[in-house]
């Protein structure tokens, strides 16, 4: 019976040592929360729990700045003038006020076209002899003498995209492969230009009576990198 007694004396040794170092905490078994530790690391904060007063400047923190950007000058356009002599009277009378202005010649823009051609032939007379093939079937054409489509045959500049479709169509059906592009219609206008803040210093009372003298004056702003080159 001795050795009975020292086993259970023994085993509940072991028992004893096993749920010290082994079972759970009672914090844990009990469903409570187990207590934060301390993180070693940084602590991560979201950009959207910052205060405003608490965001780094942008020079600190890498933003562009207004700066960083260029920014387009506008310019004053004052026109367009039929006769050179009435815009040299305008400029006159702009400057006489000590406001800095010229008078310049300037490309607009128009409407649209579209132009129906065959691309250029390596030669002016490959140019010619195609010309003389074309003609011969009636079909109205001529040789474009100058600039990037030299040498090549054009068969009329249209106002409307859809004409200009339906000639090309009708040209392939006679076996000529003709092609259509569009370019913008250009003309030249006459102007006073104005720099950037020079209107500044000219009274309402100027304009005014400008607009009286000229009903058809257009006063409109530009880009300048656009009118002054």
């Amino acid at each position: 019976m001795r050795w009975i007694a020292l086993s259970l004396v023994a085993l509940n040794a072991v028992l004893f040592a096993w749920y010290m170092l082994v079972a759970p905490s009672p914090q844990l078994s009990s469903g409570k929360s187990p207590i934060p530790l301390e993180s070693e690391g940084k602590k991560i904060t979201l950009v959207s729990e910052i205060s405003p007063e608490e965001l780094p400047a942008p020079e600190k923190a890498g933003a562009l700045s207004k700066e960083s950007f260029e920014v387009e000058q506008l310019c004053t356009l004052l026109g367009p003038f039929a006769e050179e002599y009435q815009g040299e009277d305008l400029l006159q009378r702009i400057r006489s006020l000590q406001v800095k202005a010229e008078l310049r010649d300037i490309e607009m823009q128009g409407q649209m076209r579209y132009w129906v051609y065959l691309p250029p032939l390596s030669s002016r007379r490959e140019a010619y002899n195609r010309l003389r093939e074309l003609q011969s079937q009636g079909i109205d054409s001529y040789v474009i003498p100058k600039g990037a489509l030299e040498n090549g045959i054009s068969f009329g500049i249209f106002s409307e995209r859809a004409r200009a479709e339906s000639h090309t169509s009708v040209l392939k059906e006679r076996g000529v492969t003709a092609q259509f592009k569009e370019e913008p219609q250009t003309y030249m206008e006459r102007w006073i230009v104005m720099p950037p803040g020079s209107t500044e210093s000219l009274a309402e009372e100027f304009w005014r009576q400008l607009q009286s003298e000229y009903p058809d004056l257009d006063r409109r702003p530009n880009l300048c990198s656009e009118v002054l080159g």
